[in-house]
């Protein structure tokens, strides 16, 4: 009995100091020495303490968000910044933690957002411009061969650029070419695309499209022309999309619905994963089309994406309108994988392999497949 009743008194006081209420001067001057330590761990430990007592001040988020951004955990980072943000809206220092946050997990639209409020020394260091009549160039060349005896082997070009018009606006135009030849037929295709993005809140990204297409079987054109709308918000890990398009074709008109929805996880690699319906509706017919998406950084500079997607790709579109799967023979199943791998701050290298089993126009019932494997590079070169 006594021997339990001497380890309470001795224990006492240690549960006394853990449970001690902490004060804003305590929290204030305790993070600000782990700060100037660079003791990130202990910073950020206290203060998760701090926090739970309730205790939160602009410098006490700057300086964790800090401690998360030197970890390269950005999602962390910008959650501080953030709160630190709905303290003061023109903090120097939080819009350009903000700024880099956001530049760091791939939005790069949403980082100008927040350059906009910063001073004009500031964005003179960062390269910043409100406009830029070409902010980068990309190219890509797509070469795929198949195991059919009627299809050549086709092979698919483009070449774009990205014109900044404001921190909030900017604007993506591309023309491609894809040919193949089918039945003895010469098929040619020249496209054009332009996609606009607007940046209207912090979490808001609205996104319109045109994509024009003319393609030419022997002697004869066949125009098509399709509209693209989107919605997106990204909430710290979560991203979550909604979108619209319709592709007038000579003889139908085709409209697609989709929702998408993905989220990073915590974690030095940056695991990621998207999925994608879509509900496509075409000469009085609906049908389902599903992907699905994981990607991981495997090094410093050197990212990895996996995906497949399931159901009839006739006349489907991806990647906000700028691919579109028009071919005679429609895509059934896709698989694939690419690799980007960051040169420089510049150049950013992208390649693919992907394999489609395809299904021949001409045996619709019979559904009589053969198989097709493309490999593709690509480049993009920021300014």
């Amino acid at each position: 009995m006594y021997k339990y009743l001497i380890i309470c008194l001795l224990t006492y006081p240690t549960l006394l100091r853990s449970q001690e209420k902490l004060s804003y001067q305590k929290v204030d001057s305790l993070t600000y020495q782990y700060f100037l330590k660079g003791q990130w761990k202990e910073l950020i430990d206290f203060s998760q303490k701090a926090e739970k007592q309730e205790i939160n001040f602009k410098y006490l988020h700057q300086r964790l968000g800090y401690a998360y951004f030197m970890k390269s955990d950005y999602f962390a980072a910008e959650h501080q910044y953030e709160q630190a943000f709905d303290f003061d809206h023109f903090d120097p220092v939080t819009l350009e933690y903000l700024y880099y946050c956001r530049l760091y997990t791939g939005s790069e639209e949403c980082s100008r957002y927040f350059a906009r409020n910063l001073d004009v020394q500031t964005l003179k260091q960062l390269h910043v411009s409100k406009i830029t009549p070409v902010d980068q160039v990309e190219a890509e060349y797509n070469y795929k061969t198949n195991d059919a005896i009627t299809r050549s082997d086709p092979s698919y070009y483009r070449i774009g650029i990205k014109t900044l018009l404001g921190y909030q606006l900017s604007l993506t135009q591309s023309v491609s070419y894809f040919g193949q030849t089918i039945d003895a037929e010469s098929v040619k295709q020249p496209e054009y695309y332009a996609l606009l993005r607007w940046q209207p809140t912090s979490k808001i990204q609205i996104k319109g499209a045109f994509h024009g297409i003319n393609t030419k079987i022997g002697i004869y054109n066949y125009p098509a022309y399709m509209g693209f709308l989107g919605v997106s918000s990204q909430l710290s890990r979560f991203n979550i999309e909604g979108n619209v398009s319709v592709l007038k074709l000579d003889t139908s008109t085709v409209q697609q619905f989709g929702i998408q929805a993905g989220v990073v996880l915590p974690g030095r690699s940056n695991l990621y994963f998207t999925g994608t319906l879509n509900a496509m509706s075409e000469s009085s017919s609906t049908r389902a089309v599903y992907s699905q998406s994981a990607g991981l950084r495997c090094y410093k500079n050197l990212w990895a994406e996996a995906n497949v997607t399931m159901g009839n790709l006739r006349n489907y579109s991806t990647l906000d309108a700028l691919y579109v799967y028009n071919t005679i023979d429609p895509t059934v199943f896709r698989t694939g994988l690419t690799i980007f791998y960051q040169l420089n701050q510049h150049i950013t290298l992208i390649g693919n392999f992907t394999y489609d089993q395809k299904e021949f126009n001409s045996s619709l019932i019979n559904h009589q497949h053969y198989n097709q494997l493309s490999i593709s590079g690509g480049i993009k070169w920021k300014l």
